[in-house]
């Protein structure tokens, strides 16, 4: 496996709450030291997902999602294969554009990595100052055994 085959990104707010899932999940996977993988945290504005993500064959980005689903519900889509539901990474977020419309842009300026997974975690607390919440803090070991089995890394 190459030294940079596979991009972990984890995108979010510490300040707040639930916001902050991918973050968390990010650093999982770098007390994990997998080799081959690569770990970055993106907080706040995540406009440079499209430079960050250059020569990675595999990418993974992890965020916060809120479609009223039950919170700590895990998702995952192919953003590679198309368009993420941006009703799911709109609302809560605080970034200058939803990462919905960050991977589209990418997709009409063809940038996007061969292979792009993107996973969101069902927030219930967005509230500045608030922490992960119970439900959150619980999925995120689940989102990343499923993370590593997708990748061949269990």
């Amino acid at each position: 496996m190459d030294q940079a085959e596979i991009l972990i990104i984890g995108i979010g707010n510490i300040f707040r709450g639930d916001d902050a899932a991918g973050l968390a999940a990010a650093r999982l996977v770098r007390e994990m030291r997998l080799p081959g993988v690569t770990v970055l945290e993106l907080d706040g504005d995540i406009s440079a997902l499209l430079e960050s993500w250059q020569g990675f064959p595999k990418v993974v980005v992890i965020d916060a999602v809120a479609s009223e689903s039950e919170a700590g519900q895990v998702f995952r889509f192919a953003a590679h294969a198309g368009p993420l539901p941006r009703r799911l990474f709109a609302c809560c977020s605080c970034h200058s554009l939803g990462l919905a419309e960050q991977i589209e842009i990418a997709r009409s300026l063809k940038q996007l990595p061969p292979s792009l997974m993107v996973y969101g975690v069902e927030g219930k607390d967005f509230q500045l100052g608030a922490g992960l919440s119970p439900e959150v803090q619980e999925a995120l070991p689940r989102l990343v055994k499923q993370m590593r089995q997708d990748l061949g890394l269990a």
